[in-house]
């Protein structure tokens, strides 16, 4: 079980403690343990480049028993898998592979250099040189404390198997912290020094980080946890491109608790298309496979049959590949929403006079109004710019067009064949997805 889970009768106390740290005043701040003024290079941090036409997109809890599985829900990796397991893997048809290596019996708060490189140098002296392997698996939700040792293990990884990923995950910032009644999980005293001090000790190819809370909440129906997840989104997109890292977006394909309800088609596209909508560059779901206790209705049940949930993940992740590789040309530019707040930016004004919104004409009884999260992108090549928006209504779908500040031409992304079409009198946005739109 990841340990950063806990009750839901606790999540309260824990949203209310985020807040209030989030909130208090500068005489209560806490210390900064970080160097504020390092940047990438100061760091010599060395990003994970992939291939332009592939995007990561992963399960979590599954094996090798499960392979044909992953594989007809559109996973191009399987779930983490030891050196042994690769030639199964291969059959079933999978050409990209994320190696176990783990951490072995070395002591992550007493660690030797010379320790750590010798077990590097062993457990990946079999796959170094295989293509198909992108990295080794090396940890989940490290306590700060590891971050050192952790530091040492990113080195001996592309010492000794260079353009290979050192692969660790980060907690979410509901995890405990310095001063909470639990015992600190993250071992900071808030999120921001966790992440920074993550990349300044650590310098990883990049960051991968996990939040359900879009399940916690009830379909963001709970606005405190609703605002954790968005925090946590922005927070580490935005240490990502302050040292031009990677980041990569862990999220929930199962209902977490007995009390939750099951997945839905709205609640997995929301997490796929807001985490594409910020530059995520990989996908990771947790979890493929239903545990026996504590979890329900994930794609694969109990007793190891496909579920209805199996079949909403495939059609997502074939969205997700077909956008996330699009999407892959581009940087991320500039986030923002419909309806912002304190916590959701407004429209910059780059890009966009506004965005034109509307629910179906012919129900006039339908009260509120369409908000959608906006996402702008910029050709890493060329000047093509590119615009994701995504429907935070779980329930309708609502109608949308781009207000242009300058000219230009706009057309949209099929997301099934990845083809684009000049824009229709109406394009409508499912509720819980999103809609690319490319400009020229």
């Amino acid at each position: 079980m990841r340990n950063h889970w806990v009750p839901l009768a606790v999540l309260p106390a824990l949203c209310l403690a985020f807040s209030a740290a989030l909130s208090a005043d500068d005489s209560a701040a806490p210390p900064i343990t970080w160097d504020e003024n390092a940047t990438a290079e100061s760091l010599g941090l060395e990003p994970l480049i992939l291939p332009e036409d592939f995007f990561p997109l992963y399960p979590w809890g599954a094996g090798v028993s499960d392979l044909e599985t992953m594989a007809g829900c559109g996973f191009p990796i399987p779930a983490f898998l030891n050196e042994k397991n690769l030639p199964a893997a291969k059959q079933a048809g999978f050409h990209r592979f994320f190696v176990m290596m783990g951490t072995g019996k070395i002591d992550l708060l007493d660690a030797k250099e010379e320790e750590i490189d010798a077990f590097v140098k062993e457990k990946v002296a079999g796959t170094k040189d295989d293509p198909e392997v992108l990295g080794y698996y090396i940890i989940d939700e490290p306590g700060a404390k590891k971050f050192p040792a952790l530091g040492m293990f990113v080195a001996a990884v592309k010492k000794y198997a260079p353009g290979k990923l050192a692969y660790i995950n980060l907690f979410p910032s509901y995890a405990t912290t310095i001063g909470a009644d639990r015992d600190s999980q993250m071992q900071t005293y808030t999120f921001t020094e966790y992440l920074e001090r993550y990349v300044q000790e650590a310098k990883p190819q990049f960051l991968c980080y996990d939040n359900y809370m879009v399940e916690y909440s009830e379909d963001m129906t709970n606005q405190d946890r609703a605002d954790i997840y968005w925090r946590d989104l922005l927070e580490i997109r935005r240490v990502a491109q302050k040292y031009e890292l990677p980041w990569w977006n862990i999220v929930s394909c199962l209902a977490i608790r007995d009390e939750s309800s099951p997945p839905n088609m709205a609640r997995m596209a929301l997490q796929a298309y807001t985490s594409l909508a910020a530059g995520a560059n990989g996908l990771g779901w947790y979890r493929f496979l239903t545990p026996k206790t504590h979890f329900g209705y994930g794609p694969i049940s109990v007793s190891g049959e496909r579920t209805v949930t199996w079949q909403y993940l495939r059609e997502i992740n074939e969205q997700t590949l077909t956008l996330g590789k699009i999407l892959n040309k581009f940087r991320s530019a500039a986030v923002w929403f419909s309806q912002p707040t304190d916590l959701l930016p407004a429209n910059p004004g780059d890009l966009l006079a506004g965005v034109n919104l509307s629910y179906q004409e012919e129900i006039k009884d339908i009260a509120g109004t369409p908000s959608v999260m906006v996402g702008e992108f910029r050709a890493k090549e060329g000047t093509q710019k590119a615009v994701m928006l995504v429907n935070l209504d779980f329930g309708r779908s609502v109608t949308a067009s781009l207000d242009l500040k300058e000219p230009g031409t706009i057309q949209v992304v099929n997301p099934v064949t990845g083809t684009a079409h000049a824009p229709r009198q109406r394009e409508w946005i499912l509720p819980g997805h999103g809609l690319l739109f490319l400009i020229d």
